[in-house]
């Protein structure tokens, strides 16, 4: 059951990173012939968007660190 749990958490994570760097891809445009986000060409964006993908990245993480602690017995 907790290989289930930890698995799922980390399903989550990867989605909520994917979740994050679409948002970043679909508002910051890429220096010409690269995949380097060019944040001095982006204008407009919703902060509270990227907050929000950015929160569900980090809470992600945070979730499975809880486990990740308990295995090797971190403090």
């Amino acid at each position: 059951m907790q290989k289930d749990l930890v698995e799922q958490k980390i399903k989550d994570l990867f989605k909520a990173r994917a979740d994050f760097f679409d948002l970043l891809d679909s508002v910051v445009p890429k220096k010409e012939g690269t995949d380097i986000f060019d944040f001095d060409k982006q204008k407009d964006v919703d902060l509270k968007d990227v907050y929000a993908k950015f929160y569900a990245y980090d809470y992600s993480i945070r979730k499975l660190l809880i486990d990740v602690y308990r295995a090797y017995e971190i403090d």
